[in-house]
């Protein structure tokens, strides 16, 4: 079995549709049981995950300036930090703008909504980056 590894381009793709079909079926589990707005505060919390990931994949992986050597250390401070602040930002502004996301469903629904496809998105990476994956001779490991 020939094992390839995605890179650049197809790690941004398909960590982006990962994400969108996970916030989906979330949306769509919410909309079962809590209701249409309860199913639009899960969407939104898994829109704002997956404009964070978008940010930080695209300083990572497909912006030009990253390409040149120097540059790769910084791009990755880049992308967690604007990662961080997209997403706090906006969980500050829907928490503050839309009061009905205050109550106690729609906010546990935003919240579901953002870990579980934040959580999709790491198990992606996980299986197909092969970052994580390492090859070890026979015997090397014995002490």
């Amino acid at each position: 079995m020939v094992e390839r590894q995605v890179q650049g381009l197809g790690l941004f793709r398909g960590l982006l549709v990962a994400q969108l079909i996970t916030a989906f079926v979330v949306s769509l589990l919410a909309l079962l049981a809590g209701g249409a707005a309860v199913a639009l505060a899960a969407l939104w919390g898994g829109t704002i995950c997956i404009l964070a990931h978008a940010w930080a994949g695209f300083q990572l992986w497909l912006h030009p300036g990253n390409r040149k050597p120097a540059r790769r250390a910084s791009s990755g401070i880049r992308a967690e930090i604007g990662k961080i602040v997209i997403t706090l930002a906006l969980f500050w502004l829907t928490l503050r703008e839309i009061p009905a996301m205050q109550t106690r469903d729609m906010a546990a629904a935003l919240l579901v909504g953002f870990f579980v496809t934040q959580a999709a998105g790491l198990v992606w990476l996980a299986r197909n980056s092969n970052r994580y994956i390492q090859s070890v001779n026979p015997g090397e490991n014995d002490s």
